[in-house]
Parts: structure tokens; sequence; C-alpha cells
């Protein structure tokens, strides 16, 4: 066959684990246009790896792999040792959707960074997704319909081969019958192949157009031809009387009109997929009502602590009281509005978000996400870390500012439980003396506790997104890195503010 007829071809092929593990020597095959190609072997034998060197993953979690060999694709050639080569979409075994977005998002997002669909694709794609409502959230959907969300995502990335990994994990006979076909179906439609890594391949064999056997024995690739006749007609009995059973609810199924998924499936500017990302941290970091709440009574609680035992624990007693209030007001009210409630703002808000980045990102990582966005080329750690960043920084001024108002406040329903005789212009004249005689030192602290809040906020906020980014294999590795992340960024906070005070004062 001519390169032409064959956009896919690999000579020697060599892979071995970062522990120098041989996977496999000298391993080549061959896929034509519009080819369903399985891949079958034993468990743990190399085939995930394999798709994965396809997809360009292989080794993204900063293992170093020893990956070797020639591929050339529709005439371009690769040399495997020292050039990534991602060019298969590959949908995941646990499918790696965007579970913060809905099915109609996650193909969006996809389609705005790879360009507007093929003429004809969004048709056959709709009809795929006909039973799954776009707007629901993926968690909420079927583990069938997320599939076919997953599969209808990698079809817009356009990539020249379709990867799946383990596509009928999970299926009964029929439905991974059906699987099967609807992949077929993709690659005669689309005119690209598909390579299908199957543990158990009984259901898919029958729609192969060859196999690949992976041979951990031997360390080689076997192409062996798929013929089970045999088994098809029993999956096909099977499967007419599944249907037959179904028919009967058939009607009951709310089946979504083609024109809804079609209208979906345009190109716009990929750009607007930061501001999506820019408006969900906003509520989530800044503006969610618990959030303010949260910060805004420690600003309360500092102010209250500062002015009642700053006047009730007077070590000159009741007597000298009357003759040092305008002092220790005066002093108080520095302290309160420069010092204070800064550094709880700062730490509050640290504990809260930290948590919360930390969380959101090792679950990303955990859940395959972000490799899902970085083989879809989606920027997706340039978008959540700008605007994790930009909200934190922003956010932080924002509640520094209605903190600082709240302190006040507090400071002078405070004050007047102990002076309830005296008048407000007393407390304003002495709590904000020092600002109002030299105001170049009110500019100069507000300069201070701008530094201090942004160099604090935006350290606090890289060891989150840092520690959230980090490999995660476990729920437990997710609970260890918001503990880090927490400890870290309240040590740098305090660090920073401890600092920064000493050159203020």
């Amino acid at each position: 066959m001519t390169i032409s007829t064959l956009p896919l071809m690999i000579e020697g092929l060599h892979i071995a684990t970062p522990d120098g593990r041989l996977l496999l020597e000298n391993g080549g095959f061959e896929m034509a246009a519009g080819e369903l190609v399985l891949l079958i072997g034993p468990s743990g034998c190399g085939k995930s790896t394999l798709i994965n060197a396809l997809s360009g993953l292989l080794g993204d979690d900063g293992a170093r792999w020893d990956l070797r060999g020639q591929l050339v694709l529709n005439g371009q050639h690769y040399d495997l040792a020292c050039e990534r080569c991602d060019v298969g979409g590959l949908v995941f075994q646990g499918n790696a959707l965007f579970d913060d977005l809905s099915a109609a998002q996650n193909l969006a997002i996809a389609i705005d960074h790879a360009g507007a669909p093929d003429p004809g694709l969004p048709t056959l794609l709709a009809a795929l997704l006909q039973d799954v409502d776009p707007h629901r959230r993926v968690s909420s959907l079927s583990g069938g319909q997320r599939q076919r969300v997953a599969i209808a995502r990698t079809v817009l990335a356009k990539r020249p081969i379709l990867l799946f990994d383990e596509p009928n994990s999970g299926l009964d006979t029929h439905a991974a019958q059906r699987l099967g076909e609807l992949i077929k179906e993709l690659c005669r439609e689309m005119k690209i192949p598909a390579l299908v890594v199957a543990h158990h391949f009984d259901d898919l064999v029958l729609l192969a157009d060859k196999v690949l056997v992976f041979d951990p024995v031997q360390r080689a690739l076997h192409q062996a031809p798929p013929d089970r006749e045999c088994i098809e007609r029993a999956l096909h009995r099977i499967g007419q009387s599944l249907d037959e059973q179904k028919a009967s609810t058939q009607a009951q199924i709310h089946e979504i009109p083609v024109a809804t998924w079609e209208s979906r499936m345009h190109h716009r500017p990929a750009q607007r997929w930061f501001l999506y990302y820019l408006l969900q941290y906003f509520w989530v970091l800044t503006v969610a009502p618990l959030t303010l709440l949260y910060v805004l009574s420690g600003a309360a609680v500092i102010s209250f602590v500062s002015i009642w035992f700053g006047f009730n624990y007077d070590v000159l007693g009741d007597f000298m009281r009357s003759f040092v209030h305008d002092d220790a007001l005066m002093g108080i009210g520095f302290v309160i509005t420069t010092i204070n409630v800064p550094l709880i703002c700062c730490i509050l808000i640290t504990a809260r978000n930290n948590a919360i980045i930390t969380a959101d990102m090792g679950n990303r990582v955990y859940s395959a996400q972000l490799r899902a966005m970085r083989n879809l080329h989606i920027p997706g750690r340039t978008y959540l870390s700008a605007a994790i960043l930009l909200n934190m920084v922003c956010g932080s001024l924002f509640m520094m500012l209605l903190s600082t108002g709240v302190a006040i406040w507090f400071s002078f329903q405070t004050w007047q439980l102990l002076f309830p005789d005296q008048p407000f212009e007393l407390w304003r004249e002495h709590f904000f003396r020092l600002f109002i005689q030299r105001p170049e030192i009110l500019w100069e602290n507000i300069g201070w506790i701008l530094l201090k809040t942004v160099v604090g906020i935006v350290l606090a906020s890289t060891i989150a997104l840092y520690t959230g980014f980090s490999q995660k294999r476990s729920v437990i590795d997710i609970n260890q890195a918001i503990a880090r992340s927490i400890v870290y960024g309240i040590s740098i906070v305090l660090l920073v503010h401890a600092g920064i005070a000493v050159l203020q004062l």
C-alpha cells in the first residue's frame, strides 16, 4: 500500500518503562483510512502505554520513558526518540470529561480550540447525542451518555487518528456491540483510523479490520485476522432481543432534536473560556456570601478585641485611663487599620481559598482533566492559573476594603460600650488622628498595605496552584496536598506581613 492510503505507519517501535523494564522491541504496524484496529493483550503488557505515546501524553507526569521508533503520518516523518508526536485524539478510559462544564460546553471548548468542525460532522455527532441534554452537567449523565460525549469531544478536536482506551469497560455485551458499531461508523464517515485498546474484545473483534496482539513475552506486536463470525451471530441475536424489550419504552425517551446540537457546534473565540473560568472563580473565591461573612467576621472580631482589651486591661488602671485615652485610641486605630485587619484578612482568605484551589486542581489532575485539556490543545493550566491569581489579588483587595470598613464600625461600637457618654466626634478625632494630622502617613501606609497584601496573596496562591497541579494518585494525595497548601500558604503570609510590618513601622 502507498503512504496516501496508509495515514499511519510505525516502524522500529521501542518502549521501556522509567525503571528500565522493556515492553516492546522493534514493533510496527500500519493503519489505513477508515480502519478500525483492535489492540489486545494481557493486562499490564503496555497497551495503554502505546496509545499514550501516540497521543503525546507519555511521560507528562515527569517520568522518563524510553521511547524510540519512526512514525509516518500522511507522509510526514517523526522520530519518536526526540519528537513529541500527539497524532491521536484519546478517549480516556474514565472519559476525563470536564465535570464543571455542561455536556454542550465540553464540546464547545474543544471546537473553540480546534476550529470549526468539518461540514456534516455536527449532524453526525448530533445523532450520536440525541438523548443527551446539552444543558446538563456531565456528572448527572449516565455512563453511556458520558462516553458518547467524550467521543464527540475527541472527534471535534480534529486529530488524524482516534484512540480508545478500554471503551467497552463496564458495558454489557449489547452496549459494547453498539459502541463498536458507533466507532466503526465514525471511522468510515470521517475517513480516519481508530486504534482501540480492549481487554474484553469479543464484542469488538467482529467489527475490526485488523487485530494487533501485544505479546509481552516476545515484546512484540503480532497482527491477527479478525475471524469471529459465530460470536457475531450470537451477539446479533442477543442484541435483537434487547432491542425488542426496549421498544415498548422507547416512546418515553426524550430525544433532543438534532438541530439543538447542530446550533451549538460553531466556532467562537477560544479566549472566552478564560473569561468563563475567571467569572467562575470570582464567585467561588471572592463574592460567595459565606466567604464574605467569614472574612468580615474576622475583621469584626479583631477590632472588638483590640478596643475592648486595649482599654479594659490597661496596666495603668481606671484612674489613669482618661489621661492616656487619646493617645491609646490613636495607637489602637493605627494598628487595627494598618496591621491587624490586613493580617487577619489575608490569613482567612488564604486558609479558605488555598484549600479550594488545591482541591479543585487536585481533582482535575486525579480525574485526568488536565491531561485531556493538553491532548485537546487547550491551555488549561494557563486559563486556570491566570483566572485564580487575578481573582485572588483583586478579591483580596476588595475584601480588605470591606474588612477595614467593618473593623472601623465595630471599633466605634465597642468604644461606645466602654465610654457611652462620649460623642462620636471625639472617637473620630483620635482614632484617625495620625492620618488627619499627617496625610502623607495615610498614603504611605496604604502603599504598605497594598504591598504586603499582593505579595502575600500571590505567593500563597502560587503555593496552592503548585500543590494542586502536582501528581495525584489517590484521594489521600489530594487531602495531603490541601493540608500542605494551607500550612505553607498561611506561613508565607505571616512571614510577608511580619517582614513588611517591620519596615512599615
